[in-house]
């Protein structure tokens, strides 16, 4: 991550040397503020150093509206970051990516960020289409693949890019395969992301716990 911001940072013309971090949910969220180190700010944010480098998490919750929304809230109350990065799960899109696998699109022209993250050979690029909802159909993923050449697809990314072509911010995509192509997800999810939630669910949903249980040993592997 250091050398990710301080890459883009060095070009940007933005004052600011924060890169603000979105992610939709608290699944997506956690993790990144474990590996960051980051602490608690605010009830959906958490903040800190990453070397000589301030970096801001932002759980914005699911879809488009709600990413903006709250994005736009952030930086009315801040400077604008230096490098914004829409994080979280994907839905693969191609046969052959595999759960874990690590997909980054410049949102944005952000070339130094996009740099680092080539020569870490961890990341592949290409496009991460846009689904105004979860996608849980294989036969759906695979089409929507086909169709439009991408690799992944989210709910959020597209409004984050549009959020920073707006103010003229770099920005990327930087998103982890949940679901292969391949796999079916439950017809629906919990609403929620707390135990109540989870229980109501099980309580109506009982024979889409396979598929959710499997959704939850991808997930820790994703992670």
């Amino acid at each position: 991550m250091n050398a990710l911001v301080s890459k883009e940072t060095a070009g940007s013309p933005v004052k600011s040397s924060c890169v603000l971090i979105a992610a939709a949910t608290r699944w997506e969220a956690l993790p990144l503020r474990a590996a960051l180190g980051l602490a608690q700010e605010g009830p959906q944010s958490w903040g800190g150093q990453v070397g000589a480098h301030r970096v801001r998490l932002l759980r914005t919750g699911m879809g488009g509206r709600n990413a903006a929304e709250a994005l736009a809230r952030t930086v009315a109350k801040e400077a604008a970051p230096a490098l914004l990065v829409s994080a979280g799960f994907a839905g693969g899109l191609q046969d052959g990516l595999r759960t874990g696998a690590i997909i980054a699109q410049e949102l944005t022209p952000c070339p130094h960020a996009a740099a680092a993250l080539r020569r870490c050979g961890l990341t592949r690029f290409g496009k991460v289409a846009h689904c105004d909802r979860v996608m849980t159909d294989p036969d759906e993923k695979l089409a929507l693949g086909k169709s439009t050449g991408a690799l992944a697809v989210d709910m959020e990314s597209e409004a984050a890019g549009a959020f920073a072509r707006e103010r003229g911010l770099p920005a990327l995509a930087l998103r982890v395969v949940l679901d292969e192509a391949s796999f079916a997800l439950p017809r629906s999810l919990p609403e929620g992301e707390d135990f109540l939630s989870l229980a109501l669910y099980s309580l109506s949903h009982p024979f889409d716990w396979p598929r959710l249980a499997g959704l939850g040993l991808r997930q820790r592997r994703a992670m």
